[in-house]
Parts: C-alpha cells; structure tokens; sequence
C-alpha cells in the first residue's frame, strides 16, 4: 500500500512538523509572563498535539509507522541559565511570531498534499480541515498582546510648566504634615 500512494513519506514529514510546531508553543507556554498569553500558547500545544495524534492515527490504520524522532515535548533539561536568560529576554512577540512562521510552513506542506491528491480522501479531509484550523489560529495568534510586562517604557521626559496662579479648576495636591 506504500507504494500505492507516494505521498505517505510527506504526510509522515507533516507529522514531524507538527511535533515540532507542538514543542515550539509548549516552550514558548513555560516562558510567558503573562496568564493570558500562557493560557493561548498552551491551548496552541494541545490543538498541536490533537492534530499529531489525528495524522498518526491515519498513518497506523494504513500500516505505516509514524515518525517518533521528534515527539518528545520541549526541552526537559533545560539548565537555569537558558530558563533565566528566557525569563529576563522574554520577547512575545517574537516568539509569537516565530509560532506563526512555524505554522505558516507547516501549511505549505499541507497545500503540497492537498495539491498532489494522491493520499486516500479520509487523509485528504482531515489534512484539509487541519489547514483551515491553522489559518484561523494565525489569525488568533496575531491578536495576542505582545507586549512584555516586566520591561519598563521609557516614558517621553514632561517639561513641568511652573504652577499659574488663579487657574480654575487645577487639583493642587496637599501634603500632611
């Protein structure tokens, strides 16, 4: 049957991308700052790890063995000096855009399968389904704030204008004493 359809390789590269796609979102999960931000990357892991699990699912009931190489999650070794230094260089948006980039590639290579139509039209559905989710979560992603808590604005310098007597309604702040 492998031979039948040539495509069962690429499909089978899809399904390493997505893993890939999936330990991105979950690394970039354990370094957002922000609850909001967390809680969209991680839901991000889950759909990629659905969407694995649905493309395996089709390779093994075609007696194809699907690619483990890269499906463990994250890094699980990381050092304190690699979290520090993604704690303290934390940049979301470009972590969200390098999780959009890694999304956008990953649907070229569902359009190359979908374009070629040589995989059976189960595998074809599913794959087509996939590309419209990931078009969509773009879009999400691209709405994400992307600005970092804990980094300070430099604020424009105010040059204070001294206090004009008799101006009406002006707050004057008064101490205690």
């Amino acid at each position: 049957m492998k031979k039948k359809y040539a495509d069962f390789d690429k499909l089978n590269r899809l399904l390493v991308a997505c893993f890939e796609a999936e330990k991105l979102y979950y690394n970039a999960a354990q370094d957002a700052q922000t609850t909001d931000l967390k809680r969209f990357l991680n839901y991000m892991t889950v759909e990629r790890n659905r969407m694995s699990h649905d493309i395996s699912n089709e390779l093994c009931s075609h007696d194809i063995v699907p690619l483990k190489e890269d499906s463990e999650k994250g890094r699980i070794y990381r050092t304190w000096q690699e979290i520090k230094e993604a704690l303290e260089h934390f940049d979301a948006e470009f972590i969200v855009n390098s999780c959009i980039n890694r999304d956008r590639n990953n649907i070229k290579r569902y359009d190359e399968l979908l374009e070629r139509k040589e995989l059976p039209d189960g595998i074809l559905e599913l794959l087509e389904k996939q590309k419209y989710q990931l078009e969509w979560y773009i879009k999400q992603a691209a709405q994400q704030p992307k600005k970092t808590p804990f980094v300070e604005v430099k604020k424009e310098e105010k040059k204070e204008e001294p206090p004009k007597e008799n101006e009406p309604g002006k707050v004057i702040n008064l101490k205690a004493m």
